[in-house]
């Protein structure tokens, strides 16, 4: 079972939000090993709005959107989830929620 958690991503910044994978910091796991994907849409059923890029490191993963990918998204609610498929090929769900995207008032 993932884990939940809704993110607030401020339209036209750059977005990372860190993700613990694992508690203990003596597991020895190839996390670059495994490969993560994840979805930005508005309802499961629509076409994705956005796709998570990813930083791994020990027993972390950062999510990212850039602050161009960020500027595309209209402000709103969406839903996104996070997908680990280890190398044994075993695929999993390891964060889902909703995505709050809000108005950022400052030009650059």
């Amino acid at each position: 079972m993932s884990s939940q958690l809704n993110i607030y991503v401020d339209q036209g910044t750059d977005f990372r939000l860190t993700v613990q994978l694992f508690d203990d910091d003596d597991l020895d796991l190839p996390i670059a090993n495994y490969d993560f994907f994840g979805d930005l849409k508005k309802l499961y059923s629509t076409k994705r709005a956005a796709e998570f890029e990813f930083d791994k490191d020990e027993n972390d993963i950062t999510l990212l959107l850039s602050a161009d990918v960020t500027r595309q998204l209209a402000p709103g609610k969406y839903q996104y989830d996070v997908m680990m498929r280890k190398p044994t090929g075993e695929l999993s769900k390891i964060v889902d929620g909703l995505a709050f995207v809000v108005s950022t008032i400052t030009e650059v």
